[in-house]
């Protein structure tokens, strides 16, 4: 099976591209900005700006759509209705135009918004979700609507973690321990499994792949067991031996779990135990590869 992946200049995309790569796809990687570096097996590299393509490479089997623009300091919401929502538009179109059967789409727990109860699911109520969660959530119905013809999965994420991992609370937990700067927490006694790492997610998205879907489809994905939000830090600063301190700051926002019964049961998810993971990510934080 021959599978486009895009975002391969940064963390999600570039690990996704390694994990497919490994289990046998074909894999054509497109980047934008970074040209990504990788070891064997290597997939084809394309550079190309999805928010103006006009066409996909010849005999793509399947999408996996990981490439987009995060809230960040500086990022400002016609950046991420270009880059999220207009390249998702033109790339759906293009697969279902092109003969693609199967488009993966990495979408966000950032779609439900301000969050009120103690588990989200997939049928968890949206509320005033900010700029990024909307332009996921419109990914998600513009990949609905091009249904049946283009079979779509779209996984509402939470932080995605792995060597390079970025951009995300436990990645920015693990920066300021190494360097031994404070680490703030908020709702510091909340339950916690709001993080996927690559490898599972590469797992599943490979099995999907190989096995097929019908229609369109939504995944909530987390890990497995639960801990808490000062338990999950502490444990990553006891593995990177780290001194700095944790330092409890207002909450604005209230926590949640994530619950992933449907994607471990309909889709075969198997994710690691959140201990497990963190104990993992520790040991790779700062890889490249």
């Amino acid at each position: 099976m021959r599978v486009l992946v895009t975002g391969a200049g940064g963390f999600l995309g570039r690990q996704l591209s390694i994990h497919l790569a490994a289990q046998g796809f074909s894999v054509l990687a497109t980047w934008r900005r970074t040209e990504p570096r990788f070891a064997v097996p290597a997939p084809t590299l394309l550079r190309v700006d999805l928010a103006e393509a006009t066409e996909l490479p010849k005999g793509i089997d399947a999408v996996v759509h990981a490439a987009a623009t995060s809230a960040w300091a500086g990022i400002s919401a016609d950046a991420m209705a270009r880059d999220n929502v207009e390249a998702t538009r033109r790339l759906v179109g293009l697969a279902a135009n092109s003969g693609a059967r199967l488009f993966v789409f990495c979408s966000s727990v950032s779609v439900y918004g301000d969050v009120t109860v103690a588990e989200v699911d997939e049928a968890t109520s949206a509320a005033d979700p900010d700029v990024y969660g909307m332009s996921k959530r419109i990914g998600e119905a513009l990949l609905a609507d091009a249904a049946p013809r283009l079979c779509g999965l779209a996984l509402r994420l939470p932080a995605v973690i792995g060597p390079g991992a970025d951009r995300n609370f436990l990645a920015m937990s693990v920066r300021r321990l190494r360097k031994g700067q404070e680490a703030p927490i908020f709702n510091p006694e909340a339950p916690f499994n709001n993080a996927v790492h690559c490898a599972d997610l590469g797992v599943l998205i490979g099995g999907v792949l190989r096995r097929g879907w019908q229609g369109f489809d939504t995944l909530v994905l987390g890990a497995a067991g639960r801990t808490t939000i000062r338990a999950a830090v502490e444990r990553l600063r006891a593995r990177l031996h780290s001194t700095a301190p944790i330092v409890v700051r207002p909450a604005h926002k209230g926590a949640f779990l994530l619950r992933c019964d449907r994607a471990i049961q309909r889709y075969g998810y198997a994710p690691q135990e959140i201990s497990a993971m963190l104990d993992r990510y520790a040991g790779e934080a700062g890889d490249c590869e």
